[in-house]
């Protein structure tokens, strides 16, 4: 859920790019690939609110939303402008009550087995101080007091990529925070069932780091599989935007790939390479070659035993 309007802005200093930390790479493109579920007019506080409750109605309209059960931990992250018990939205505001009122009915209804939560605002612990029940299996790291404005930093999450998160635990996310100089006008919060915090973060981020590797993973092979291609530019395969002609050699590819490598219904990411086949089939000389090219990604999927994998 992000309003959308970062690549094109005036002020962005890389045109069409949003990166999510100083010199860092295009979100919006591998490996991240963030997802655009609600943007724009869709990004308000109802919405919000409705999706962490899985609403169905929401779902009929094909959004995204959280399907969880009694078992299931749940991480959120909310990053935005804050004022006393609430933040602010595009158009509108989200209050402390309406959000711990669906914190407590999501408890009620066993929609998790634990729930953490991440606030950056300014005031953002006047969100959780008064209203998150110890008791109700919910943890808040707030990352300023009641009563305090915030500042951009780049830290956080950004060690997710030097410290073992089989090791790490929540806590120790809260006391990097509290110890960062670099921000000592703001003072890190915790709220809820504190119990929670002694839990290894690598149970929270643990299916999106899987997801992340995954594609890595399936980038690597597709890239190993072109270079292996004879007579075939492979820059112009990986990064090419050819027009589709070759049907017969692009249907042959690509119903070989769900097949024999990543199943779609699976691996949805894999939809978003499809375009590699495209670009492959119309460098293709003689007929004879789509027959190679579908033998070479058999050979290729049986060798380095891609299926089964979900790498949605």
């Amino acid at each position: 859920m992000h309003y959308d309007d970062l690549a094109d802005h005036k002020s962005n200093p890389t045109p069409g790019i949003v990166v999510n930390k100083i010199n860092g790479t295009d979100v919006y493109k591998t490996p991240y690939q963030v997802p655009k579920h609600y943007t724009k007019a869709d990004v308000t506080p109802e919405n919000f609110l409705a999706l962490l409750r899985g609403d169905e109605e929401l779902e009929k309209k094909g959004k995204k939303v959280v399907k969880s059960g009694p078992n299931d931990r749940i991480f959120v992250y909310l990053d935005d402008h804050g004022g006393h018990e609430t933040v602010a939205f595009p158009t509108s505001v989200l209050h402390a009550k309406d959000l711990n009122d669906i914190l407590k009915a999501m408890h009620k209804d066993n929609k998790y087995k634990e729930l953490v939560f991440y606030l950056a605002a300014c005031y953002a612990g006047s969100m959780f101080y008064k209203d998150l029940p110890a008791d109700i299996n919910a943890y808040a790291l707030a990352g300023t007091r009641p009563d305090e404005l915030g500042w951009f930093s780049n830290c956080g999450p950004s060690k997710y990529n030097t410290h073992d998160l089989n090791k790490e635990v929540l806590n120790d996310q809260y006391e990097y925070l509290k110890s960062r100089g670099d921000i000592e006008n703001q003072h890190a919060q915790q709220y809820g069932d504190l119990t929670i915090a002694k839990e290894h973060v690598i149970k929270y981020v643990e299916e999106l780091n899987s997801l992340l590797n995954g594609r890595k993973l399936m980038d690597k092979q597709i890239e190993e599989y072109v270079n292996e291609l004879p007579g075939i530019d492979a820059n112009i395969a990986l990064n090419g935007k050819l027009e589709l002609n070759h049907r017969d050699c692009y249907r042959k590819l690509v119903d070989t790939f769900n097949d024999k490598c990543y199943t779609f219904g699976q691996n949805t990411y894999g939809i978003q390479k499809l375009h590699i086949f495209v670009n492959i089939c119309e460098q293709m000389r003689d007929s004879s070659d789509a027959d190679i090219a579908v033998n070479r990604l058999i050979q290729h999927c049986n060798r380095n035993v891609m299926k089964p994998n979900n790498i949605i």
